[in-house]
């Protein structure tokens, strides 16, 4: 079996293609590219032995594309369907290493003798490179990974996951790199976030998206002090219009070539722009809050995606932010009201601690380790970055990967915040010591009262058995104070009346010698006369 990919959009030049190669045994149309990153993508994902690319096909020159093809599988055929009938085009491709031009208007009988021998030629390379080891997956990898990051509504923190999620993953691999994209066209806010000061912008580069070129592309990125570069926004809403989906897909289409992950904030509202974004994304996230107003938001945007054709519902990830244990609407309720899949780790509500990295403009201020380690499971989750990534940058390791992860800054910040923890702890015991101590004397003298009535009752009955054996008063007080706890005895009074006996004593304060309370507890018992 033969596989085969397309390079065309034009319906003519792919249907020419279908029919002819229908004539040829065991070929297989694999895929169809609509972009030259695309085509490029298929033919190393798939293996293909032969891709057939239209020379009008954008948004690279198709001897670049050629040569990318060549370089990456050197054991796939390449033909060009040379449209235009420019005999230097021609050469052009030829000299970049394609096996052939096909002229147009297409002939089956060419279109056949030419796929033919280009599979021959294919599987004698294929056999020639046999003996060596490709990985298929990490040179995949370095053709650019595109995460889209929208948010169900605004104010639901998408930007802010974005970017910390960029530098996070800058940090971690330092060789990895990174590429931010503001596509919120009217209210982009990672400029503000990382303090970056630009020069141009998306709309600027979207202007020449015909004569895209990689030079025109990183001319208009920032370069931030962490190593991530960022194409902003448009500082005027009014150079949106220029953004539109086919100068959004072939940007990133050449960021793809450039970068090893690029990271898309596609904000709050369904555009063209950001249901390009999301439609040509390896992975798409929507950020929503456990509230109703967010999930009513998503089930809003799904709705809008699903009728553009852009997305469904289940081919996205749905991650939440601001979790606490308070809410109401939590993580569970939040899954059973979609179809699509959660990503496993929420974030915590932080408000005041990354309040800090807003204010300051630099995330870095944000020190929380629980905050990072969030993101860096998330970040594993998602695929953010997938084998672009040498396995020795990140360690075997879970405590090698997170001290890649957190510079030494973050440490001696780790540092700060338990001593400060430690400090406010002593200050709190401190105060909270003398309110301890009142309770505890409190209970201490309940139980000296709940004693007192104890041995006063003791006393009573001690004094009224004496009396009922016919002794005489004095002695009756004796066998009274005698019978109360040692050193208790002098505040015991004994009074006879009517045949009961009534024992008085004051209540200790704290201590039997340390004083007494001003009242006092009496215990009566009736004197029973021996026989």
């Amino acid at each position: 079996m033969t596989t085969i990919v397309l390079g065309a959009t034009d319906q003519a030049v792919v249907s020419e293609l279908r029919r002819a190669l229908n004539e040829v045994p065991d070929a297989d149309i694999a895929g169809i590219g609509e972009s030259t990153p695309e085509v490029s993508a298929l033919a190393m994902r798939l293996q293909a032995e032969v891709v057939i690319l239209h020379d009008a096909l954008g948004p690279e020159s198709a001897p670049d594309v050629v040569r990318d093809i060549v370089s990456r599988t050197p054991a796939t055929a390449v033909l060009v369907v040379n449209s235009s009938g420019d005999v230097a085009s021609a050469l052009a491709t030829m000299e970049a290493g394609a096996k052939g031009v096909i002229s147009w208007p297409m002939l089956h009988e060419d279109i056949v003798s030419k796929v033919t021998a280009a599979a021959e030629w294919s599987g004698r390379m294929g056999s020639l490179l046999s003996g060596a080891t490709v990985d298929t997956e990490r040179e995949l990898g370095r053709h650019g990974r595109v995460t889209a990051f929208t948010g169900a509504k605004g104010g639901v923190g998408t930007t802010t996951v974005a970017t910390h999620l960029a530098l996070d993953l800058k940090r971690r691999v330092p060789g990895t790199k990174v590429c931010i994209v503001d596509l919120d066209l009217q209210a982009g806010d990672v400029a503000g976030i990382l303090e970056a000061r630009q020069r141009v912008s998306i709309a600027d580069v979207a202007k020449v998206a015909e004569d895209l070129s990689p030079a025109t592309v990183l001319d208009a990125l920032v370069e931030h002090e962490s190593g991530v570069s960022l194409l902003l926004a448009p500082p005027q809403v009014a150079d949106s219009e220029f953004v539109t989906p086919t100068s959004v897909r072939a940007i990133l289409g050449m960021l793809r070539r450039e970068f090893d992950a690029i990271i898309v904030d596609g904000g709050a509202h369904v555009t063209p722009a950001q249901a390009a974004a999301v439609e040509i994304a390896d992975e798409a996230i929507v950020l929503v809050t456990p509230d109703v107003l967010a999930m009513r938001a998503f089930r809003r945007a799904v709705t809008d995606w699903e009728g553009l054709g852009v997305r469904t519902e289940a081919d996205l990830r749905v991650l939440v932010n601001r979790v606490s244990r308070d809410d109401v609407l939590n993580v569970d309720a939040i899954a059973k009201l979609t179809s699509a899949p959660l990503v496993s780790t929420s974030l915590p509500a932080m408000f005041r601690r990354l309040e800090r990295g807003v204010n300051a403009r630099n995330p870095e201020e944000v020190r929380e380790s629980v905050w990072w380690d969030a993101l860096e499971k998330i970040g594993a989750e998602i695929g953010v970055v997938t084998a672009a990534q040498p396995p020795a940058a990140v360690g075997s390791e879970p405590g090698r990967r997170r001290s890649a992860a957190r510079p030494a800054r973050s440490a001696r910040g780790g540092r700060r915040n338990r001593d400060k923890q430690g400090g406010q702890a002593a200050v709190e015991t401190v105060a909270v010591m003398p309110l301890v101590l009142v309770i505890v004397l409190l209970v201490w003298q309940l139980g000296l009262t709940a004693f007192t009535f104890t041995w006063a009752d003791h006393a009573s009955n001690v004094a009224a058995r004496t009396y009922s054996m016919g002794a005489s008063d004095a002695e009756v007080r004796e066998a009274a104070r005698d019978a109360a706890p040692s050193g208790w005895g002098s505040r015991v009074d004994v009074s006879i009346a009517g045949g009961t006996v009534t024992v008085s004593t004051q209540v200790p304060l704290l201590c039997l010698r340390c004083g007494a309370l001003p009242a006092s507890i009496s215990q009566s018992t009736k004197v029973v006369q021996e026989p």
